[in-house]
């Protein structure tokens, strides 16, 4: 599934626990043996099984009916389209899934590289894992030029999986085919050993008017952790500072705003134009989300846009891969952005 599924997932476990002071301290007293469990089996994204008495009694109290929800026959967990908070993996791999990040694209038929293939105990957070067999990756770091991330930059997939070209598109084959099998994926990342990590779009990051670099799509996801944010855009190109554009979960900050004394009347749009709001709302991101080391002190938003309405494909906001359409976004609040 895509990141946004386990996203939904982790709010909405997340949320459970926190509804009453017993399953506040059942899951705290999960969380604690799972982490420990698992700090002690030395593994990342690999399942462990509930070890000692306590351990198996609280993982059949919480966990076991967690995994319930999904059937009680998942093997295994997959991610891909977009990064995987590993906030949000390590909460899976607490539940007791495995859960494995995975990068391909169709014109590399589609994989690249991925977590769990190489067995247990050979995966990582905070990647996309090995690169599969019989490819190879290299990274061109002529296509990112942020002196403070040297190592980062294009990935260039080579191998036989590698497609000859787009049908009857010449153009658009010679901009990503270098030669026959070299593949430009358009994407950032960087090589740790054998393991490949994915940190951007070529296209997506923007510089500001500092002459700072700005890779969006972690900063994102980390965004959407959030119990308030539902979709969330960061731009800021030649501007001073970055902004958000936010779709609210609308569920969630209603409470929040009404226990913070904040006026909830109305409807969803005539709360989201409401400058305090917005202020609330800006102000809980920055002390709670927007935060180092994720966030450097350059990309914490100045601004907040926010949108009461849902980005879809109906509506055109949103590719049928569920990537956001920013031109369409950008041009829908034209007016706001200006303004900043």
């Amino acid at each position: 599934a895509v990141p946004r599924v386990w996203n939904k997932f982790y709010d909405r476990v997340n949320s459970q626990f926190a509804s009453s002071p017993v399953k506040r301290f059942l899951s705290g007293k999960a969380r604690k043996h799972a982490s420990k469990r698992i700090a002690k089996a030395g593994v990342e994204c690999d399942a462990v099984p509930a070890q000692g008495m306590l351990d198996k009694f609280y993982d059949k109290v919480i966990w076991s009916k967690v995994r319930a929800r999904f059937g009680g026959n998942i093997r295994f967990c997959m991610s891909g389209a977009a990064a995987l908070s590993p906030d949000v993996a390590e909460f899976i791999q607490m539940v007791g899934f495995s859960c494995y990040e995975g990068y391909g694209l169709t014109e590399t038929s589609p994989l690249v590289s991925a977590n769990g293939w190489a067995g247990p105990g050979t995966s990582k957070l905070r990647c996309v894992g090995r690169v599969a067999n019989g490819v190879k990756v290299t990274i061109d770091t002529s296509a990112w030029d942020d002196p403070e991330r040297p190592d980062e930059g294009e990935i260039i997939v080579h191998g036989p999986n590698v497609m000859m070209g787009y049908w009857n598109n010449e153009k658009a084959t010679n901009e990503v085919i270098i030669e026959p099998g070299v593949f430009r994926t358009g994407d950032l990342g960087k090589l740790d050993g054998d393991f490949l990590a994915i940190t951007g779009r070529v296209k997506s990051q923007f510089k500001l008017e500092n002459g700072k670099y700005v890779s969006p799509a972690p900063l994102e996801e980390n965004v959407k952790l959030s119990p308030f944010v539902e979709q969330c855009v960061l731009d800021g190109r030649n501007m001073l500072r970055t902004y958000l554009i936010v779709h609210p979960n609308m569920h969630s900050l209603k409470p929040a705003l009404k226990a913070a004394g904040v006026d909830t009347s109305g409807s969803d749009a005539d709360i989201c134009a409401r400058a305090d709001t917005n202020a609330w709302l800006l102000n809980e991101l920055k002390s709670n989300s927007m935060k180092a080391p994720t966030w450097k002190g350059y990309e914490v938003a100045a601004t907040l846009i926010l949108d009461p309405v849902e980005w879809t494909t109906d509506n055109d906001m949103l590719t049928p891969s569920m990537k956001v359409k920013l031109r369409n976004l950008q041009s829908h609040h034209e007016e706001a952005i200006n303004a900043i």
